[in-house]
């Protein structure tokens, strides 16, 4: 018995091993090629993009650094200066330049004779970009273009730009984008092939290969593949090396490109960085940065640097970025809220912010900070002004010495009480600090004046009194300002000035045989002081208030021969500033309103004195629209005041705190000048009245005793109801 084998059962018929594969060497190598290309030529192109706009900015840059160094101000328009240089720079760095005003106007261009015949570029995207991010990129007419500002001093005089044609862009970026596709296309066939016949060689390059495309897709221009065969497969990680090479090539040429910017940046005299949205500082910054705050660590905030050198404004921003993240207010109102000074010191920074948009233009990406050292400036400024002041001081010596003796010696009284250790009632405080303002105000110690608003404002926050801090400041200030003026003051000599007209009428009266007792009565009044001196310096006043709020006004001052006590009198010429500045300020219209209601232009203001019945009467008489006295009763109201009848209005229209104002000025709104014009006139044992009516004008009496005199019966005209009361 024989046995017999069962046939074997065959298994279906399947693709050959060496067919698989060859497919999958196929697949994967033109896959991997395909990959590689697609990523290679998306690096390609945005590293070709980013290099032409790195370019053209730090061509651009550079003119902008070249027109600053040659510009004392804004660019003009009209000036043609700038064509050959800016001609020539782009001819040496072939590209083209352009140097644009700050309206548009094209001052310069290098590849046109006559710029001035060019439209204006006012509304180009990049232009409008750069005016309000300090630069601007944008790809319009077939042209890549890059503007930067051209800043000076933390000022803009116009804008740098620089472009090129799209068609040198595109071109460069298929010229790599053909090598890529050529090398690509090429290893491919070569691996098709060799896959065929060595497939089981083919497995190592390949990977090797796959690792290497890898690597250069995600950025490591550096690495070589390494293929030990000669076949195509080696041919094909050398067309890779070849285009790593050339990939890092661009790379290497656009790394020193940004080491020529970085040089540019540590050697410009302003601080230059960026902040990410959560206020981080970028790791690109300009090295006077670390210089004035020190090294940034990584994830510092901007507040965190400030806060090294200037804890309190580094506290403020950290508040007012978070207000930006929060993103509740427009973004230009909240940028304008941060703080745009940094004190180091003696040191003083200026820093301004120049938001830069997302993609969509509306929510905050990131932020440009510059920070510019402005403390020669601001001490330039500050001597320039004290030398003005000194100027003017001493021109108001030459014309009136006497008043600036006096100023000086009341001012030092009230500087004195303001800062002293007992404290006056905080009403005398306001009104004595009221008064220095005026004072120093009309014989031109500008600075002093602005000391004491700041102070007043101070106040009226807190409603407090001065802070010692404000009182030391006030002190400085006037030692500084009585040191530097004093000598022009300290040798005035004492003497008895008298007008032509009093020397005719004593002259008169000898040659007349008048009694002696009567001579010997005008010879004494000699010793007291002209009423017509006080009258001039607060014209000279009213004229001062009326250069600040820019009205047209013409004070004029009646002469007249009334002499009063110098020392006993001067409170009182002192505080009456008040009235005078308020009439300049509350009772004269502005220069449209006044036309609109048919007056002149230019407003009058009329002050005199008068000696009736043993009385001077002061007046100070202006053509404005009259006492608003519906405003004065909402003010009383609002204040806690009888509002009720005229004789309550009048009395509030005296009281501490009430103005017909709606703002604080440098002139008046407070509600404390009248009041202290008041309480002097009473001191001296007067009174006060007012005439006013609608659109006709106010005229402001105070009638004060030149002797033993009694008050008079009535006062014609005035809202006083009796003698008693200030109406």
């Amino acid at each position: 018995m024989s046995a017999t084998r069962e046939p074997t059962s065959r298994k279906p018929w399947s693709i050959p091993i060496g067919v698989k594969l060859s497919f999958a060497i196929v697949l994967v190598t033109v896959t991997g090629a395909l990959m590689a290309g697609f990523v290679i030529s998306r690096t390609v192109e945005r590293g070709t993009y980013s290099s032409f706009e790195d370019r053209l900015g730090y061509e651009a840059t550079m003119l902008g650094q070249m027109t600053a160094n040659a510009l004392f101000g804004d660019l003009d328009p009209n000036d043609t200066s700038l064509a050959g240089p800016v001609r020539s720079l782009g001819e040496a760095v072939h590209t083209e330049l352009a140097v644009v005003a700050k309206d548009g106007t094209v001052v310069a261009e290098s590849e046109t004779e006559d710029a001035r015949s060019l439209p204006n570029q006012a509304q180009a995207p990049e232009i409008v970009r750069a005016s309000q991010s300090m630069s601007g990129t944008s790809v319009r007419d077939g042209r890549m273009f890059v503007a930067h500002a051209i800043v000076r001093d933390g000022a803009t005089l116009g804008y740098a730009r620089s472009s090129v044609p799209m068609s040198d862009v595109e071109a460069q970026v298929r010229s790599v984008r053909r090598q890529v596709l050529l090398g690509t296309g090429a290893a491919t066939v070569l691996a098709i092939v060799a896959g065929v016949f060595m497939a089981s060689r083919l497995v190592r390059p390949i990977r090797a290969l796959s690792a290497g495309a890898r690597r250069v897709g995600g950025g490591d221009f550096g690495h070589r593949i390494v293929v030990e065969s000669r076949d195509e497969i080696g041919v094909l990680a050398e067309t890779f090396n070849d285009m790593t090479n050339s990939l890092q090539h661009t790379v290497s040429v656009l790394d020193q490109r940004n080491k020529d910017m970085r040089t540019v940046l540590d050697h410009v005299d302003q601080g230059l960085c960026t902040v990410t949205r959560e206020g981080v500082l970028s790791r690109e910054r300009s090295a006077i940065m670390d210089t004035w705050f020190g090294p940034a660590k990584g994830g510092m905030t901007f507040w965190d640097a400030v806060s090294a050198v200037d804890p309190t404004t580094a506290c403020a921003l950290a508040v007012h970025w978070a207000e930006l993240q929060t993103g509740d207010l427009p973004i230009e109102l909240l940028i304008h809220q941060l703080p745009n000074r940094i004190n180091d010191g003696e040191r003083r920074l200026d820093v301004k912010y120049g938001p830069i948009y997302a993609q969509d233009g509306e929510s905050l990406d990131k932020m440009l900070i510059v920070v510019s050292d402005v403390t020669a400036r601001i001490a330039a400024e500050h001597a320039e002004a004290e030398q003005r002041e000194t100027a003017a001081v001493f021109e108001r010596i030459m014309r009136d010495k006497p008043g600036v003796v006096d100023f000086f010696v009341d001012a030092e009284s009230q500087v004195s009480a303001l800062t002293g250790v007992e404290r006056p009632p905080l009403p005398e405080v306001r009104r004595r600090l009221h008064t220095l303002k005026g004072n120093a105000a009309i014989f031109g110690m500008l600075s002093l004046s602005a000391v004491c608003h700041e102070i007043e404002s101070h106040m009226a926050e807190e409603n407090l009194d001065m802070s010692p801090s404000d009182r030391k400041v006030l002190a400085d200030k006037w030692r500084r300002l009585a040191t530097r003026l004093y000598a022009f003051v300290a040798d005035t000599a004492k003497g008895i000035f008298i007008e032509d007209d009093e020397y005719a009428t004593v002259l008169r009266a000898l040659l007349d045989g008048a009694p002696r007792a009567e001579i010997a009565r005008l010879v004494t009044e000699w010793k007291n002081e002209r009423v017509t001196v006080h009258l001039e310096r607060l014209a000279d006043g009213v004229r001062q208030a009326a250069r600040t709020l820019q009205k047209e006004i013409d004070a004029s001052v009646t002469p007249s021969t009334a002499r009063v006590p110098r020392e006993e009198w001067a409170p009182f010429w002192g505080a009456l500033v008040h009235a005078a500045r308020n009439a300049a300020d509350h009772g004269v219209e502005s220069v449209d309103q006044r036309i609109k209601s048919g007056k002149s232009a230019t407003g009058n203001i009329k002050l005199s004195a008068v000696a009736e019945d043993g009385w001077l009467v002061v007046r100070i008489a202006d053509d404005g629209a009259g006492v608003d006295f519906e405003r004065i009763r909402a003010r009383a109201r609002d204040a806690g005041l009888p509002h009720t009848t005229r004789e309550d209005l009048v009395d509030a229209l005296f009281a501490d705190g009430v103005s017909s104002r709606d703002h604080v000025t440098e002139t008046s709104g407070r509600g404390v000048g009248l009041a202290a014009t008041k309480q002097e006139c009473e001191q001296l044992g007067g009174f006060v009245s007012v005439v006013t009516k609608a659109r006709q004008g106010t005229t402001f009496e105070f009638h004060v005793p030149l002797a033993n005199a009694a008050p008079p019966a009535a006062v014609g005209g005035s809202l006083r109801p009796s003698p008693a009361r200030v109406g």
